[in-house]
């Protein structure tokens, strides 16, 4: 019963085939990527920079979601879904970076709105001393 592997062996492509497997399911579990931390990190920074902002003020909804979408992204990390959790994260830090724009440009309608008063209240103080506008 003394078999070799030889060329015309039967055993040869099942052997060949079983380290195929094998090398297969090494590589599938060497290729889970990293975490993105990075990816999480600048998507803190955004909600940090957006609360800082007032964000939660001007724009509750977005800050909300991001911050929804950033604990989404570390469940992710924990259930070693980095793809998800790298695009869930991406998705954090865009939602944070809308608060903080949105927030921008309802403090800047703000202030627009009190120099257009302020104006409004200089007109009509002229024209009651009867100067000329």
């Amino acid at each position: 019963m003394n078999q070799t592997l030889g060329a015309g062996s039967p055993l040869r492509p099942l052997i060949t085939a079983g380290l195929a497997a094998i090398f297969l399911l090494a590589g599938a579990c060497a290729s889970t990527p990293p975490a993105p931390e990075s990816a999480l990190d600048a998507a803190r920074v955004a909600i940090l920079n957006a609360e800082k902002a007032e964000a939660a003020q001007f724009a509750s909804a977005d800050l909300g979601e991001a911050r929804e979408k950033l604990a989404l992204a570390d469940t992710a990390v924990k259930d070693e879904d980095m793809v998800a959790a790298d695009r869930l994260a991406q998705e954090s830090r865009v939602q944070a970076e809308l608060a903080s724009a949105r927030t921008a440009a309802a403090k800047a309608a703000s202030v627009n709105d009190e120099m257009r008063r302020g104006d409004d209240a200089l007109a009509e103080e002229m024209q009651r001393s009867g100067e000329p506008r």
